[in-house]
């Protein structure tokens, strides 16, 4: 039994041959179906002022913060460390990486374990929002916005839901910058 998406691939391609052969033959009576986009589902979060989305394909932990353990001589940005499931993960306030200027430090309960192969980071939030899916199509490139009040090299792009931009995250490239991976770089 084949599954609903081969189905629809494989509908997809007789139409597309079917088309070929009614153009050989002279029709120009078929109309096209519109291949439906792909949509990628986002988490929509807010650690002060800045609004995220977050893809979440780039997560592997949603929810309450547990207890954070705080390390000395390290920048304030880095919050410490908690422990998930037996696993140490750092937590960090993401307005303070980027230097976000009257940003403070974020003091919410919430966070996201943000993973990117065996690379994993936890940001501190003050809120969870909600989901969306969307079409790559209804994102618009950070220039698009008159308001991108800093580096935006760490986003990809930008969703307007409900009238509030959210920055979405490029996690592969944030979890690979070198100021996150060597902090004493920056």
């Amino acid at each position: 039994m084949s599954s609903l998406p081969d189905l629809y691939t494989l509908i997809q391609n007789i139409d597309a041959e079917l088309s070929v052969v009614m153009s050989d033959s002279g029709s120009a009576n078929l109309q096209f179906v519109p291949v439906q986009e792909k949509l990628t589902k986002y988490i929509l979060v807010a650690t002060g002022s800045l609004h995220l989305a977050i893809a979440i394909d780039d997560l592997s932990e949603v929810g309450p913060l547990p207890a954070i353990t705080f390390l000395p001589n390290l920048p304030e940005w880095i919050q410490g460390v908690v422990n998930v499931r037996s696993e140490i993960i750092s937590v960090i306030d993401l307005g303070g990486f980027l230097k976000l200027s009257g940003r403070g430090v974020c003091a919410g309960n919430r966070f996201v374990v943000l993973r990117h192969r065996k690379q994993k980071i936890g940001i501190r939030l003050d809120r969870i929002v909600s989901t969306v899916s969307r079409a790559a199509t209804e994102s618009k490139p950070l220039d698009f916005f008159d308001n991108t009040p800093m580096d935006t090299s760490l986003f990809t792009a930008g969703l307007l839901v409900e009238n509030t931009l959210y920055y979405i995250l490029n996690v592969r490239k944030f979890l690979t910058a070198p100021s996150l991976i060597d902090f004493r770089s920056r």
